[in-house]
């Protein structure tokens, strides 16, 4: 399967389980590769996907990894003192391209992307003995400019790169296998940035260079295409998988009831538990319930307001909520946020203090 680079001379293609970029002339490449990372001239580029399984076993290829680069390498009959190796679970057939142009310069990512075993960076995962993912899930982004990138432009379009990756997978609510927390990456991401070093010299690539606002465009949509193509998830899957992916279960809800003490209860506990289900696949039930695991997660991170000297009565607090939740569910037109970036819900809480700030008013 041939794929379009949009580079003068540079191709791509897709040879079973392996993708195959090569350039004719040399390129500058910045990268965190397995086969010859780091920063260094190549023509070739290959991301290959390795055999099902990810044991523990002194011969496995994630254990001699770069032996087994060398050895794919030599059978596409290339030099691999040229190329360029990563490596990944993901099936090749799953990449996902994109190209835009910047001005005079032309840039093209190619996207293998998995994330059974997402990580958050920073926490304890490493660290953990006898760890053994039954699958592993891998990104790894690949970005060609033809464009004449210095090397600290290259650092600056690494880190726009992993950015927008990290992006992708907040928008896709993927969840750290490890804590539950949103996933910044997976356990063994890779990233490769290349320049032809053709043109005007160009020294930066961040977020505010219509160069790094095209990277992080480009990665940000291939890396949430490629996982959709990979494992078939997108943003608004069910409430049930998204619940999973917490590892919170139906039993988990139930186990908030008293358990089951005879034949009788035990019936009523498996009708209340279909009932639970019911109102679980309901939407504005879903929608309640995350609007919950969201707030509990920032309350985790420690991002609600601290305790004030003022406060509301609780009678008071819960009419505003009875108040604002009715009219976000009665509302069957869901307006987009407005220019003042207020959400339906957010404007529903907002209007509801100010319906009971001029009752408060008006009783004074």
């Amino acid at each position: 399967m041939k794929l379009k680079t949009e580079i003068h001379h540079i191709s791509a293609e897709v040879k079973g389980n392996i993708l195959v970029i090569w350039s004719e002339t040399p390129l500058r490449v910045l990268s965190s590769a397995v086969l010859n990372g780091g920063l260094r001239e190549a023509n070739g580029i290959i991301n290959v996907q390795v055999p099902e399984g990810c044991g523990n076993d002194k011969r496995d290829v994630h254990w001699n990894a770069e032996e087994f680069l060398i050895k794919e390498a030599k059978r596409l009959q290339l030099p691999d003192n040229k190329v360029i190796g990563l490596m990944t679970a993901a099936k090749m057939g799953n990449v996902v391209k994109c190209s835009e142009k910047c001005v005079e310069t032309t840039l093209t990512v190619f996207v293998t992307a998995g994330s059974t075993v997402a990580v958050t960076a920073g926490e304890v995962a490493a660290s953990i003995k006898d760890f053994q993912p039954e699958k592993c899930g891998t990104i790894n982004v690949v970005l060609l400019v033809d464009g004449n990138l210095t090397e600290s432009c290259m650092v600056d379009a690494l880190k726009t790169v992993t950015e927008a990756k990290t992006v992708a997978l907040r928008e896709l609510d993927i969840r750290s296998r490890f804590s539950g927390d949103i996933a910044s990456g997976t356990l063994t991401d890779s990233v490769l940035v290349g320049c032809t070093g053709k043109g005007e010299v160009i020294q930066y690539a961040g977020t505010f260079t219509l160069l790094g606002e095209l990277i992080g465009k480009c990665v940000r949509d291939s890396v949430m295409k490629a996982i959709f193509k990979q494992e078939n998830i997108l943003p608004n899957r069910s409430l049930m998988t998204r619940l999973a992916e917490r590892e919170i279960s139906i039993e988990t809800i139930m186990s908030l009831l008293p358990e089951p003490k005879d034949a009788y209860e035990r019936h009523r506990y498996q009708q209340l538990k279909k009932q639970v289900e019911l109102f679980l696949s309901d939407k504005k039930i879903a929608s309640l319930v995350l609007a919950g695991l969201r707030f509990d997660d920032d309350v985790g991170k420690g991002l609600i307001p601290a305790n004030t000297s003022i406060a509301i009565d609780l009678a008071a607090f819960e009419e505003i909520i009875q108040v604002a939740l009715k009219d976000y569910f009665s509302d069957t037109k869901k307006e987009p946020a407005t220019k003042e970036r207020l959400g339906q819900l957010t404007k529903g809480v907002f209007k509801a203090i100010l319906k009971k700030a001029t009752q408060n008013i008006s009783n004074c």
